[in-house]
């Protein structure tokens, strides 16, 4: 059973159940499940992507594709180059995770620290996208 603790109805459909485990003298066990991401903040992930390869992109620069057999292969940048060659190898370093879908939002939030800092220590300014800035 799965509580939602942020919903009333929740809470007090699970004092009832538990209260009728420990009536029976039942043992259980309570875990606190960490979210991962909504579909909302994946939309916000990949918009992101999509912000720092524009924004690098404006800047004029590319993409080298090192370790190819073919020297000095460049392009520009596209989202899914920045979730893999600059996402996932922070993501991979810093909580040994190497899918997307399994981080959670405070992870999310410290590798974009790591990127926001990075670049802006470049003079490069990111921001992760807010709806209220895209209204704007």
């Amino acid at each position: 059973m799965i509580i939602n603790t942020s919903k009333p109805k929740d809470v007090l459909k699970a004092e009832k159940y538990f209260n009728k485990l420990i009536d029976l003298d039942c043992r259980f066990e309570l875990k606190k499940v960490i979210e991962t991401r909504t579909s909302k903040q994946n939309r916000a992930l990949h918009l992101f992507f999509t912000f720092i390869s524009s924004e690098l992109n404006n800047l004029g620069l590319e993409f080298i594709y090192n370790g190819l057999k073919i020297n000095g292969m460049s392009s520009r940048y596209t989202d899914l180059i920045v979730k893999e060659f600059i996402w996932r190898p922070i993501q991979i370093a810093m909580f040994d995770i190497k899918s997307t879908t399994k981080i959670n939002t405070q992870q999310i939030n410290e590798i974009i620290d790591v990127i926001i800092k990075y670049f802006g220590d470049k003079g490069i300014l990111l921001e992760f996208p807010r709806i209220e800035k895209l209204i704007e």
